[in-house]
């Protein structure tokens, strides 16, 4: 199917309405999107240039654009348009009219990456991130791609080396309540990362929930929840993935689910959102997987459970070691409150939720004003040189306010900001310096618990240290040695 094919007997905008319910002629081009963008230096039309050429049916201009396949669904521009257009949504909208056009990806390693994923999914109906690598690799004609990042992480033993296979319920209307006591227990969807390339933050999540006596239970079969080349390729599908999972355990009795993956978290929000807003497109999903979802889940990412669930209060009173003396720089990327109609932050642009869970532990957290910047997503596989630059600002804006750390909240995020630095410092002469944390790895330190237990030893830019310089891990701090009444313990 050509061009004009396609838009024959419609303009651009007419069908970006009909096939995403944005209209673009509310755009006046007040330029927010494109000055907040944090690729629009890499675009060739930044995304206000994008609405622009939509409304005056510039079809060959925008479905050949980079721009489109630059877009990593950071929600930046959605989230400050004055007139409520879901800009990322347009965007996801003309990828997909693009690949239906026949109209080659400018970044082509973009749409090679979206269907590796799908294909992994519909395969074992989870991520399987090596075979995802491989695929890639080999249809961008370069197998050694990335190859030092997998050593360094097959070395932090980081790597799944087989698949484990979702076994989702073939009737979800059979599937029994197995939840007693629904107010005390709380759905755990570990995600796709957490079972593969993250396994410090499961056990560090699992760990301290435990030690505050928050009970957790992984649903049996869950699935992936589709992530971004889910939304990226088929809107009914990215609704459909995560909806599902939200179906699987309503029925299984739960009342809440907490997600530590920041992409997680954001599908599942968008997808309860959606199918609440568009009575036709909660039918076909209900008619896909056979229930009708009725809403009664409550998602909440990690961070959330523990400093509202939980509460701060406890949080600090179960600290026997308080991490006083360490400066950290709390990094909650795009997608924990980006936009807050989906998210329910707060403040989406200056949170403040995970400083004070971290201050709790008695850390210092640093003002900045990268903390909720975007660190690349996927662009790490598909167009490095534009996440490295976004992953530079982030270390370098971190290191400015006085940080000595970085502390995170998606698995996704680490992975960036804690392996590109090796690519940086390859390219510029320097070191990779910076440790990125888990905010659970250090809530676990600060309770007593041993290193190997939260993973510490799985960082790939070591993260001890620096603990150790300060007293938190090995030998005790002259301090304490003295009969400190801040005297740690020992494994919990």
């Amino acid at each position: 199917m050509t061009i004009n094919a396609l838009t024959s007997n419609q303009s651009l905008a007419e069908i970006v309405k009909e096939r995403s319910g944005e209209n673009v002629f509310l755009c006046y081009q007040c330029r927010k999107c494109g000055s907040g963008c944090p690729l629009s230096d890499d675009m060739d039309l930044t995304p206000n240039l994008i609405m622009r050429a939509v409304q005056l049916n510039r079809k060959e201009l925008v479905l050949n654009s980079t721009s489109i396949w630059l877009c990593d669904s950071c929600q930046t521009c959605t989230t400050r348009c004055p007139q409520g257009i879901d800009i990322a949504k347009v965007q996801d909208t003309l990828k997909i009219l693009a690949r239906e056009a026949g109209v080659a990806a400018k970044i082509p390693a973009v749409p090679a990456f979206n269907d590796a994923v799908l294909r992994s999914i519909r395969m074992y109906g989870r991520m399987y991130e090596p075979q995802v690598m491989a695929e890639l690799n080999l249809r961008m004609k370069d197998p050694f791609r990335n190859m030092a990042l997998a050593r360094r992480m097959m070395s932090a033993r980081k790597v799944k080396l087989l698949p484990s296979r979702a076994r989702f319920p073939r009737n979800l209307n059979s599937v029994k309540n197995v939840v007693a006591e629904p107010s005390e227990v709380v759905a755990y969807y570990p995600g796709c990362s957490l079972h593969g390339s993250a396994p410090e933050f499961d056990m560090s999540t699992r760990a301290v929930a435990e030690k505050l006596g928050l009970r957790l239970q992984e649903p049996k079969g869950w699935t992936c929840c589709g992530t971004t080349p889910a939304h990226m390729t088929d809107p009914f599908i990215a609704a459909t993935l995560p909806v599902q999972n939200l179906s699987l355990m309503e029925k299984s009795g739960f009342k809440a689910v907490t997600v530590p993956c920041a992409a997680c978290f954001s599908r599942m929000k968008f997808a309860a959102h959606e199918i609440r807003e568009d009575a036709e497109l909660k039918e076909k999903v209900a008619k896909k997987i056979g229930y009708e979802y009725r809403g009664g889940v409550e998602v909440e990412h990690s961070v959330n459970t523990f400093t509202k669930r939980v509460g701060l209060d406890k949080v600090k009173a179960s600290v026997t070691k308080p991490l006083k003396g360490l400066k950290v720089a709390c990094y909650y990327g795009c997608l924990l409150t980006r936009p807050p109609e989906i998210t329910g932050a707060d403040n989406p642009e200056y949170p403040m939720n995970m400083d004070n869970l971290i201050r709790a532990l008695g850390a210092t957290t640093v003002e900045w004003s990268f903390k909720t910047e975007c660190c690349g997503a996927n662009l790490a596989l598909t167009n490095l040189d534009s996440c490295l630059r976004l992953v530079g600002l982030i270390i370098e804006n971190a290191k400015k306010a006085g940080a000595e750390a970085l502390v995170v909240a998606c698995p996704l995020c680490q992975l960036n900001l804690d392996s590109r630095q090796f690519d940086i410092a390859e390219r510029t002469g320097g070191q990779p310096d910076v440790p990125v944390y888990y905010f659970t790895q250090l809530m676990g330190l600060a309770m007593g618990f041993d290193e190997k237990q939260i993973g510490l030893d799985k960082l790939l830019v070591d993260g001890r240290p620096l603990l150790e310089s300060k007293g938190f891990l090995g030998s005790e701090p002259a301090a304490v040695a003295a009969g400190s009444e801040t005297k740690g313990s020992g494994a919990a």
